[in-house]
């Protein structure tokens, strides 16, 4: 039932700009709400495996560091400036813009 009930919603649904920061890149995709909810549930599903496959030490000497934390502060940094500016940009090229 479900799956018939977002079909029938995807239908008259145009595709909505998706943009994906990976490996240090930025693309910016043309897709349906069913092809994003694909792809966050695949990038999902790898970083859950590779939680998994990472061995876990407590008797390790060496500070666990998780890749996600690294750095976490100055990108979520870098994403509201990113952000910031494309709004200043999208703004200035509207034509309510004065």
């Amino acid at each position: 039932d479900d799956i018939n009930r977002v079909g029938e919603d995807l239908k008259g649904k145009q595709n909505q700009q998706l943009t994906i920061f990976y490996d240090g890149k930025v693309s910016v995709c043309d897709v349906t709400e069913l092809q994003a909810r694909t792809i966050i549930k695949l990038a999902s599903e790898e970083m859950d495996d590779k939680w998994r496959r990472t061995p876990g030490s407590t008797t390790s000497s060496e500070p666990s560091s998780s890749p996600l934390m690294s750095g976490g502060l100055s990108m979520k940094r870098s994403l509201q400036r990113f952000l910031q500016k494309r709004k200043h940009r999208i703004q200035a090229t509207s034509p309510y813009h004065r």
